[in-house]
């Protein structure tokens, strides 16, 4: 697939080295998911066993104590694609 002529694939594949060159860690064991239809909300699936949290900033999310707007994984449904 040609990333300058498919949208979708162009996101996807900044995501991707965006996440690979900042934490390359990272990208080992997770996938990253994209809605199929715009504005192709983005979430990070990861295949090693979840830890839950209930507190509202956790330390794994590495927010850096800031609290920013997003759309949250449940506000997004259907199918989408998944890369690794």
């Amino acid at each position: 697939v040609d990333p300058q002529q498919n949208t979708l694939w162009s996101l996807m594949y900044a995501a991707y080295q965006v996440l690979n060159a900042t934490k390359p860690d990272l990208t080992e064991h997770c996938w990253l998911c994209f809605d199929i239809k715009p504005p192709f909300y983005e979430a990070i699936g990861v295949t090693e066993k979840a830890r839950w949290s209930n507190g509202s900033n956790p330390t794994q999310c590495d927010c850096k104590g800031t609290q920013t707007q997003g759309i949250t994984l449940a506000a997004v449904t259907g199918k989408g694609r998944c890369i690794r």
